[in-house]
């Protein structure tokens, strides 16, 4: 077969695949060449998912009329130039390829306008030939129309998804960018109905009200970029607000939005012990990184970045997410909807939700102090790229109230009084929360103390089993379990941890064998370690169905006061639930 040099048309039309793939790729090159004009109003408008059009206008610099031409051909940028260096890269767009993919594929009117202009241009593109050009009336700034998508492509257009998916996201996408860039206002609009509207006023939390709704957004925890050459700032939900899914997760580094499972992962493991399994947080994390750290040429749609020091980066969104979790007590609180009065009427339900409360003058504070779990980066790195640890962090005691216990409720809660109404406390969960740090403080500081048995007792373990235990043999001893090999599969079990030596009805070996078999099934995203040692908490705590009295509740309730973070138990579930005083006021007809 001879050799050809394909035509530059078709050139085009291979490049712009690299680029556009979905109507939701245009949305994004031509949203990002608006913020590059210093745009601070940006309305878009999409039709039948973006297949029929999108339309995109902003109030930003504008292209020359001279220049508006030059701006379709491939490589045209007024970004970059030769004595640019690539790795210092401020702005979102810098390539010169997206106009031109855009224009390859699809129909495009610009219509722009210069600020120090009396007249604007108009130009016209269909499928990588020149139509029109010519001078047309515009206000400042620049529209660009997009219609008949991938209309000569059919290859390419059989594989877009529904009306309904493409639309899904382009939203997402519009989102994105308005929680990343607060100081614009953005708004949507699609066949004919408006999806966002954000006010564009610079606060972060207006911008999450825009798209998550004002009772989200208004109990969003505020991050704060502690200075330095790397910061993180934004906003994170409370636990109580978790999702089922990774996509409330949004960042930007140095304001690109970006997609990177190793951030985003990142903040998961801050929630650590905050959510129970497969929940996920919200998030709005804005990254500033040094210029020069961050490689944005790695991806043909620049939605991924590259990090120079991404082991460094993932501690400090770590370390920012987890310290402000730590000023933050999500005890579930049930209260009555703001505005209810006595007498009145009200379609609303008293409600879970997350709380945050402080001690009265009557009811001191603990005065106790301590430092929050440390949330390490488990990738492997270099000496300069190893996140330094973790400073501590004020304790959840410093929010968690002093309770009196006045009884217990179906053999599993304890009742408590507060200062602001009452506590019910789940006592296993509370139980395990506090056996958890206390077997883990120990582990760390090679203390944990084992109780020989009178006689050693073999245990057959499946191959599974067997492995774990071999595999972790160094673990468990620390755990302060005594084993030793007893043949193929089988072990000696020589001694137990201390905890452990009367909780275990089913005996000390299936006890191990139990561990062993939850410690495989737990949270993959945890450590082995972890896994051991809140699965032995749970073996060791008490259960439900066991009657307290009065003074194993205090003490219960004692220790998980002195507890660094008293709010969950290791699996995430939550350990007490608040009654306030005004639900009960309004139950009562008090108010």
């Amino acid at each position: 077969m001879a050799l050809t040099i394909l035509s530059e048309q078709l050139a085009a039309r291979i490049a712009a695949g690299e680029v556009i793939e979905w109507p939701a790729s245009v949305v994004k090159e031509l949203i990002e060449n608006s913020l590059d004009a210093g745009a601070r109003r940006i309305h878009l408008e999409i039709s039948q998912g973006g297949a029929k059009s999108i339309s995109v206008t902003d109030d930003g610099c504008g292209i020359p009329a001279e220049d508006i031409a030059l701006a379709f051909e491939r490589f045209a940028t007024s970004k970059i130039d030769d004595s640019s260096d690539l790795s210092g890269i401020a702005t979102l767009g810098f390539r010169g390829e997206a106009l031109p993919s855009i224009a390859s594929v699809s129909r495009v009117e610009a219509v722009s306008r210069t600020q120090d202009s009396e007249s604007g241009a108009r130009l016209v593109i269909d499928n990588g030939q020149q139509i029109a050009l010519e001078p047309a009336p515009a206000p400042p700034g620049t529209t660009m129309r997009v219609t008949s998508l991938f209309n000569k492509l059919p290859a390419r257009r059989k594989f877009m998804g529904s009306m309904r998916q493409e639309l899904a996201r382009i939203h997402r996408l519009v989102n994105a960018f308005a929680l990343a860039h607060p100081s614009v206002a953005f708004s949507l609009v699609a066949d004919g109905k408006q999806r966002l509207s954000s006010p564009g006023d610079g606060q972060g939390r207006a911008a999450a009200a825009a798209v998550y709704g004002s009772r989200v957004a208004g109990s969003m925890l505020e991050v704060a970029d502690a200075g330095g050459a790397f910061g993180v700032s934004g906003l994170v939900g409370e636990p109580s607000a978790a999702r089922g899914a990774r996509r409330y997760i949004t960042l930007a580094v140095n304001g690109r939005c970006v997609e990177n499972r190793r951030l985003a992962f990142a903040v998961e493991q801050a929630y650590h012990g905050f959510l129970p399994e497969r929940r996920f947080p919200i998030a709005i994390l804005s990254i500033r990184a040094p210029l020069d750290d961050v490689d944005v040429n790695v991806h043909p749609a620049k939605l991924e970045v590259r990090l120079l020091r991404e082991n460094l980066v993932f501690g400090e969104i770590q370390r920012a997410v987890r310290s402000t979790l730590s000023g933050f007590s999500p005890v579930r609180s049930l209260h009555v909807p703001s505005g209810s009065s006595r007498g009145g009427r009200t379609t609303d339900a008293p409600s879970l939700q997350g709380r945050q409360f402080a001690a009265s003058a009557a009811w001191p504070e603990s005065q106790t102090t301590g430092a929050e779990e440390d949330g390490q980066s488990t990738a492997q790195g270099g000496p300069d790229d190893t996140p330094a640890p973790l400073e501590p962090v004020p304790s959840y005691r410093s929010t968690l109230p002093i309770l009196r216990v006045i009884g217990q409720a179906h053999e599993t809660y304890i009742l408590a009084e507060g200062p602001d109404g009452l506590y019910l406390i789940d006592q296993h969960a509370a139980h395990e929360r506090v056996l958890f740090e206390e077997i883990k403080q120990r582990f760390e500081s090679r203390a944990a103390e084992s109780q020989p048995l009178l006689e050693p007792e073999s245990i057959d373990l499946d191959p599974s089993q067997a492995e774990a235990a071999e595999l972790h043999a160094e673990e468990l001893e620390r755990a302060g379990f005594l084993i030793e090999p007893f043949g193929g599969t089988s072990l000696l079990l020589r001694a137990v941890p201390q905890l452990l030596s009367s909780s275990s009805p089913q005996g000390p070996g299936a006890t191990l064998a139990a561990i062993l078999d939850e410690v495989a099934e737990g949270r993959k995203n945890d450590s082995w370690q972890d896994r051991l040692l809140y699965t032995m908490a749970c073996h060791g705590s008490i259960r439900a169905g066991r009657t307290l009295n009065i003074e194993e509740s205090r003490e219960l309730v004692r220790q998980l006061e002195q507890a660094q973070q008293p709010q969950t138990c290791p699996h995430g579930r939550p350990v007490m639930v608040h009654l306030n005083a005004g639900t009960l006021e309004y139950q009562f007809g008090r108010r």
